[in-house]
């Protein structure tokens, strides 16, 4: 059975922009889907309108106004390629839509002082940034400018990885991407450790 999830983002920094809704439309069997954002930080929800709750049934991964991913939660993963087309189509018009009516600043703010590397994946740029414990790493989503969306939290001893977990939001990233993650996060822990940054 599918649990109803709410529409409200809990502000996590305080900082955050609240969600905006970026827009609602009909899909062919009538059913009412609605997407969701916030700005900087190239993610969005899609929502159904289920008997009047809203359910998360998927989520877009975009940067500059152009959708790079649409991933689907079950059972929504076994609609025909047919449905899915149709609905990365309406959602990659509204988040275009909703990046040219407001376009962001063109000068980023530096990133944080406490970053210690960063790294980018298939056109995606990541920070890796120490927590409280000595041993505790976390690797953020760095937005177009310069805004840290933690994704995975690491573990790593003397720079090599032990574990990793990663956040809800990024658990259905491909095993290969999180292998990858977790090499390049590794990377930057044993420089980071040689120089005496960590």
């Amino acid at each position: 059975m599918v649990t109803a999830q709410r529409l409200r983002v809990k502000d996590e920094k305080g900082n955050r922009s609240a969600p905006e809704i970026l827009g609602s439309w009909l899909t062919g069997r009538g059913n009412k889907l609605t997407v969701m954002a916030r700005r900087g930080t190239g993610y969005a929800s899609v929502w159904l309108d289920y008997q009047g709750t809203p359910v998360k049934i998927g989520y877009a991964v975009h940067a500059g106004g152009v959708v790079r991913e649409v991933r689907w939660e079950e059972p929504w993963r076994e609609q025909t390629d047919a449905w899915k087309s149709q609905q990365r189509n309406q959602i990659a018009a509204l988040v275009a839509a909703w990046h040219a009516e407001r376009p962001e600043p063109q000068e980023p703010e530096p990133l944080p002082a406490s970053v210690v590397g960063t790294f980018e994946v298939d056109g995606f740029r990541f920070a890796v940034e120490p927590a409280t414990a000595a041993e505790h790493v976390v690797l953020c989503l760095v937005s177009a400018m310069n805004e840290l969306t933690p994704i995975a939290d690491l573990l790593h001893e003397g720079g090599r990885i032990c574990g990793m977990v990663t956040r809800p939001g990024w658990k259905a990233a491909p095993e290969a991407r999180r292998r990858r993650w977790r090499a390049e996060v590794e990377s930057i822990l044993l420089r980071a450790v040689e120089r005496g940054a960590i």
